[in-house]
């Protein structure tokens, strides 16, 4: 019986205390999911030269979302790595052509490739100090 005076009694301070207590607002919990995915793509180029590697190459990564862009020059092959949250290989392969190199089936724009150097046009062969640059 004292059990239940004392749990009646106490019943109606508790209730006060938790009015008294300021209730804290909600914490926002916004979540952003941004998982990053990257992929690889293998693009055929008409590069020839040194030159060609170094403009190819900076010309993907300049674009936002690649992470790694590497031309072997005996294949005439770039590798890209990319984030595929940002960037799809269509848009990679245009980046190519707008440096004047055909990447896959997409043809390099006429004005960018008439812009090339020399040594950088197909057909023709690299000296060996164009092939260097």
């Amino acid at each position: 019986m004292r059990t239940l005076l004392f749990a009646l009694a106490i019943v109606p301070f508790l209730a006060m205390s938790a009015a008294i207590v300021p209730a804290t607002a909600p914490t926002p919990t916004t979540t952003t999911t941004s998982s990053l995915r990257t992929k690889k793509v293998i693009i055929k180029t008409s590069a020839v030269c040194g030159m060609c590697k170094t403009t190819i190459e900076k010309a993907l990564q300049a674009l936002d979302g690649v992470a790694k862009a590497e031309l072997d020059l005996v294949t005439q092959k770039v590798t890209v790595r990319y984030d595929t949250n940002k960037l799809d290989v269509a848009t990679l392969r245009q980046a190519v052509a707008a440096a004047g190199y055909d990447a896959d089936e997409v043809p390099a724009r006429p004005k960018a490739y008439e812009n090339l150097p020399n040594c950088c046009k197909k057909g023709t062969s690299c000296g060996p100090d164009e092939a260097k640059h």
